[in-house]
């Protein structure tokens, strides 16, 4: 392949089509080929049906390859078949909208992201295995091209096709060579040859052990200094030593930062790129086993064996092989992720007012990040139904950060707190040591992602993103961080002295200065490429919800606040919308503005407590009434200006359950296929949504017991989540339980046996009577079963239970109910459920049947239009036995039938066109 990405991807699609053909006649369930391929559209793109959206490029261009390929593979066999001349054209069309894809010449122009979203997307999804794709360089022709930015191109769409495929590319060493200078950040990361990346991500490695980890760090325990710069290193961000001698975690002199880097380099911790005026660090392989099997939180050595005990086993044996606590004492989650986020200490004994977002010694760091992450939809207010705890002291604000993204946690106290807690995490001491660096910022802000290189930097901060308090004497790094800090303690000076207060023009003023410092924060955060969630914990909303007052407030500070966290490119959104004070419209740059251009948010949101959902209406109301009030020019459409939307989704339902699903499962490379993903959202519903309903569910709790699950097995089975949310508390787990019902369905989850009354008693932890008033409530389980083991009975939640130990149904077994009729505990029912995927991911649950611990029965699919006006087509799962359920089914409630798929309420703000005589005003 040549670096002309024109010249090689048309034939490398034109080679993959024969494949792609082959997998979509195996995997489609119907010869019609409009229909097969909205089917796979739908698996892929759950929005392209949505007429309130407009497609963009590359989305529109992906539904053309689809509809082209599903045509090709289900209509045209030109080895068996000869064509008539309006077919052969017809196919010869069809190959050009398929080859033509992601080149920048297909049917719209789309380039890299219709790359994405077409063929290798759909690969992803049929694919059982990556498929080998395999990437000869053209030595000769790389190393002789004279624009840059060919070659970057055709190293991005490799990239791209990494993302779906198995890639291995083939070059010389002297190209090797070439494309690490010319190539340097691409190459060290996909050519690096440095362990395992030697070849795309979808294929394993074998990892070092942690013995072998431990032997290279064992006599460290000497040596705090070089375990605290081992535990703030990572494997994919190199740091400048500038930076680490800044970092007050590591808390090392700058004249020992070389010195200890090269005695970890020498170890094999760490690997060190010397090219350049400033030298970087990071982990290798080694490294980073060392840093998670040997290092605790507070950078102490722990043997690996120890934490695999903390982690994996309880920390006194068991009685009997066949028992286990239902609550693990010592276990991962021995303190609930909520009750352990509560505890905040006071900052009155000697806590900060920001403290890292970090779990138990014995939970990994990145666990508790993962919990508030997941849960959040990119560029809208997120609404979570949760119970969270109220904070030890509700002036502590938490911070959580990766190479990418940043979380902060905090507790609603009104406006003008929590304006003021959100501004003092996002400009605290430990963002400015950890996460906004001269490092990553720049030490002349040179470093950040500007689009253009027109305007000096200094300019381009104070007049494209408007961040404020940056004159022309403070565009270093250093100047520009002493006087941000003072104007910080400032306003949190101000903010102590009128939270209670009631002077209007005081607290005006303040808000003014708050909103532009977090805004000037959140710039600074975009440009730097780092992803900001804000999550805002109400741990009362339904006592807020009864008092007018406090609910406008809520409502209020989003539609004032969200908004301001907006961009268009280099510049602010709010000031392209809805600013009107001249002196500051005259300090913009020039800009122009696309067709159907939107503002991006720079934060996202989630508002999480009991009743948050039910707040809906009411926030989405407020959002947009402030934003219809757009800026006079932009409403009559003398002035041109992106269009600002702000989603309201709710996190509860069925489809943001299946896209967390889909994000952890991406994040982890777990390979769930579509039937166990669908039986994974089914059991959160069951088991982790108000009592009132099924459809319904906390993710938060989905998370927890996913990441606790994976932390037993690479690809966990519905059984073992189940298994881990049991260890969740009585009221997060089946609430739809009694609590006494829910200790003995726990109890009965996480034993490694069949269990009888009297062992079931003592492990639940309840009395006798309540076992004899709750059996029956939990022996309509679909997993429980009643097994017969030498004349005694026991109970048990194995998948599958032998013929000879299964009780019959007969009535001598109810527990004091001898004149009911009997009861079968494998009663099939039927359940129907929404077919309709939620989110864009790498697997999505379709209709593929298979048997299962649920043991439902075989489903076929019928398809029947439900929206005439748009042609829309609707798969319906329908029971493939017509017969009647037997009578003792009927005894039994049918379980909820799933809603589909719900859009978001997605609140805008969208200016007239531009007047013919109007202008952009400069």
């Amino acid at each position: 392949m040549s670096p002309r990405l024109t010249e090689w991807l048309p034939d490398l699609l034109e080679k993959l089509t024969p494949h792609t053909e082959r997998a979509i006649r195996d995997t489609t369930t119907t010869e019609d080929r409009w229909r097969a391929s909205s089917q796979f559209l739908t698996r892929l793109h759950p929005e392209w049906s949505n007429t309130d959206n407009t497609w963009t490029d590359d989305v529109a261009e992906a539904v053309a390859y689809v509809r082209a390929i599903t045509a090709r593979a289900l209509t045209y066999d030109t080895d068996t078949e000869p064509l008539s001349a309006y077919h052969h054209q017809r196919h010869a069309n069809l190959s050009e909208t398929v080859t033509a894809i992601g080149t920048g010449r297909g049917p719209v122009n789309a380039s890299l992201g219709a790359l994405a979203k077409g063929p290798v997307a759909l690969h992803r999804e049929l694919d059982a295995q990556p498929t080998v794709l395999i990437l000869q360089l053209d030595g000769e022709a790389w190393t002789e091209v004279d624009d840059r930015r060919t070659g970057v191109r055709a190293l991005a769409a490799i990239a791209v096709l990494a993302a779906g495929f198995d890639v291995r590319v083939v070059v010389s060493p002297a190209l090797h060579r070439h494309l690490s200078r010319r190539y340097p950040n691409w190459t060290e990361y996909h050519l690096g040859l440095t362990g395992s990346r030697d070849r795309s991500p979808h294929t394993t490695h074998r990892e070092q052990t942690p013995e072998a980890a431990w032997d290279v760090v064992r006599d460290l325990d000497t040596e705090p200094g070089k375990r605290r710069l081992l535990g703030n290193l990572t494997t994919t961000h190199a740091r400048r030593y500038d930076d680490l001698s800044a970092d007050d975690a590591i808390d090392i002199a700058a004249g020992t930062v070389s010195r200890y880097v090269l005695d970890l380099e020498t170890r094999g911790l760490v690997t060190v790129n010397r090219r350049g005026t400033q030298h970087t660090v990071q982990l290798t392989d080694l490294g980073q086993r060392a840093t998670r099997a040997c290092l605790d939180d507070d950078y102490e050595l722990i043997h690996p064996d120890q934490r695999r005990l903390d982690e994996r086993l309880t920390p006194t044996p068991h009685y009997a092989t066949s028992t286990v606590s239902p609550r693990r004492p010592g276990g991962p989650e021995a303190t609930p992720p909520d009750e352990w986020v509560a505890a905040t200490g006071t900052p009155d004994t000697a806590a900060d007012y920001v403290q890292w977002l970090t779990g138990p010694n014995s939970t990994p760091a990145s666990r508790l990040h993962d919990r508030f992450a997941t849960v959040a939809h990119d560029d809208a207010i997120t609404l979570v139904g949760d119970q969270p705890a109220t904070l030890e002291d509700g002036r502590v604000a938490y911070l959580s950060h990766t190479e990418t993204e940043t979380l902060v946690v905090l507790q609603w106290g009104g406006p003008v707190a929590t304006l003021g807690r959100l501004a003092g995490a996002l400009l605290s001491e430990k963002a400015l040591s950890q996460i906004l660096t001269p490092e990553r910022l720049g030490h002349k802000f040179e470093a950040l992602d500007e689009d253009t290189h027109e305007y000096a930097v200094g300019r381009l901060l104070r007049r494209g993103r408007q961040v404020g308090w940056c004159s022309d004497a403070e565009t270093t790094y250093e100047a520009w961080r002493e006087r941000i800090t003072t104007v910080r303690d400032r306003l949190l000076s101000r903010v102590a002295e009128l939270t209670e207060n009631n002077d209007t023009a005081a607290r005006s003023e303040l808000f003014k200065d708050l909103h532009g410092l977090i805004a000037s924060a959140t710039q600074l955060y975009h440009a730097a490429g780092i992803d900001l969630t804000t999550t805002l914990r109400v741990p009362d909303t339904a006592t807020l919800a009864r008092s007018t007052t406090r609910l406008q407030n809520l409502c209020k500070f989003l539609a004032k606040t969200v908004p301001k966290q907006s961009t268009y490119g280099i510049h602010s959104g709010y000031r392209l919308l809805f600013e009107d004070r001249p002196t500051k419209l005259c300090r913009r740059l020039p800009y122009e503005v696309e067709p159907d251009a939107q503002l991006d948010l720079t934060m996202s949101w989630v508002i999480a407590g009991p009743t948050a959902t039910a707040l809906h209406d009411e926030i989405t109301t407020a959002l947009r009434e402030e934003l219809a009030t757009v800026r006079d020019a932009v409403a009559d459409g003398t002035e041109a200006a992106p269009t600002l939307e702000i989603p309201v989704v709710d996190g509860t339902t069925y489809p943001a359950i299946r896209r967390v699903i889909d994000e952890i499962a991406t994040a982890h490379n777990t390979q769930w296929s579509p039937r166990e993903k669908q039986r994974l959202v089914r059991l959160c519903l069951r088991s982790f949504g108000p009592s009132e309903t099924t459809r319904r569910a906390c993710p938060y709790d989905v998370v927890v017991s996913l990441l606790w699950a994976l932390s037993e097995a690479q690809t966990p089975t519905p059984a073992d989540v189940e298994r881990a949310a049991a260890t969740l508390p009585a009221t997060r787990f089946r609430p739809k339980l009694t609590p006494t019902a829910t200790k003995l369905y726990a109890t009965l989850l996480q034993a490694d046996g069949s269990l009888g009354r009297t062992a079931l008693i003592e492990q639940a932890d309840i009395s006798a009577s309540s076992y004899d008033r709750r059996l029956e409530d939990v022996q309509a389980l679909d997993r429980v079963h009643a097994v017969q083991i030498d004349g005694h009975r026991r109970w048990t939640t194995m998948e599958s239970v032998s013929l000879d130990q299964r009780i019959p149904p007969v009535t001598a077994w109810l527990p004091y109910h001898s004149d009911q009729p009997a009861t079968s505990s494998s009663t099939h029912r039927q359940s129907p459920t929404s077919t309709r995927p939620s989110i864009l991911g790498p697997a999505h649950t379709w209709w593929r049947s298979r048997a299962g611990w649920d043991r439902r029965p075989p489903i076929s699919i019928a398809t029947v239009p439900i929206d005439t006006a748009h042609d829309t087509m609707c798969p319906i799962l329908m029971p493939t036995d017509s017969r009647q359920p037997h009578s003792h089914d009927q005894s039994h409630p049918q379980p909820d039938i799933m809603t589909p798929p719900t859009t978001p309420t997605t609140v805008a703000a969208t200016p007239q066109p531009t007047h013919p005589n109007g202008g952009t005003q400069q």
